[in-house]
């Protein structure tokens, strides 16, 4: 049911092209023209290698160098600052949480730069939004046969008119059932249900990377956030510096809730892989 749509690589996330800053332009030049197109780094222009490269931060705390030539100021691409345009999802998240950019190299030449920034490429969106929405089947299978989640979903009062929140599951698959568009009626539940019910069931809690009830409604909190971003095309990462105080989504938060969806989606998938799964499941 999942393909290709569940894969995303630094080729599709990279600024193609990168520009290139002239090797004798002035120091204080080039801080300027990063920072008027908001750029982390930038090659430097050379035909040959070995290759160079500047970092406006390092630029800028440079004292008294506004004027002499950027390239005594640059650093050599090596390896290190380096990509594979194939690399998936998780190793650029990885990657990305050790240093914020990195360059991508092809046939000997600089083809492309990935940020952290470019985790908010709309790629990454539908990437996500994905990952997520596999996610919610899977659980849904889970608690439709492990759980007792119309129990749980029937002791939660409702606010839109209804008594419990299960009777207002009940009710959209009563409508919707005569329409024909009928499917069991846990798949009318919403994401929050579904929290509501894996941190109340121990024998769906049993299935999942989770100690308590408690850490899985955080985790799966964390991820319908995520979900809830990407599919209104937020930002998958609110801010580009790696400091923990700093408020919205970073990349260390981004890291740790894709880890958890990860290992989600690896138990879900481990559970319905059991030749004793129950049957219908």
């Amino acid at each position: 049911m999942f393909g290709t749509q569940e894969r995303v690589t630094v080729s599709e996330l990279m600024t193609e092209s990168p520009e290139t800053v002239p090797a004798g332009a002035p120091v204080a030049d080039v801080v300027e023209w990063l920072d008027e197109r908001g750029y982390t780094a930038a090659p430097v222009e050379r035909d040959e290698p070995p290759f160079l490269f500047v970092e406006r931060e390092a630029l800028a705390d440079l004292p008294g160098e506004d004027d002499t030539a950027v390239y005594k100021h640059a650093e050599r691409i090596e390896l290190g600052h380096l990509l594979s345009p194939d690399l998936g999802f998780g190793g650029i998240v990885r990657r990305l949480e050790a240093e914020p950019f990195y360059f991508v190299g092809w046939h000997g030449e600089v083809v492309g730069v990935l940020t952290r920034s470019d985790l908010n490429h709309p790629a990454a969106h539908a990437f996500l939004y994905t990952r997520v929405g596999e996610l919610e089947m899977r659980l849904r299978d889970l608690l439709d046969a492990e759980s007792d989640w119309a129990g749980t979903l029937a002791t939660i009062p409702s606010g839109d008119g209804t008594e419990t929140e299960y009777d207002a599951v009940l009710a959209e698959y009563e409508e919707l059932g005569d329409a024909d568009l009928q499917l069991r009626e846990i798949d009318y539940t919403t994401f929050w249900h579904l929290q509501k019910a894996v941190a109340a069931d121990d024998g769906a809690l049993a299935h999942l990377p989770w100690d308590d009830g408690d850490d899985a409604f955080g985790a799966l909190d964390r991820m319908r956030e995520l979900r809830n971003h990407v599919a209104h095309y937020g930002n998958v990462v609110h801010n580009m510096d790696a400091s923990y105080l700093d408020s919205g989504r970073n990349i260390h938060d981004l890291a740790e809730t894709y880890d958890e969806l990860e290992a989600t989606l690896d138990a879900l998938r481990e559970w319905q892989s059991e030749p004793d799964r129950p049957a219908g499941a």
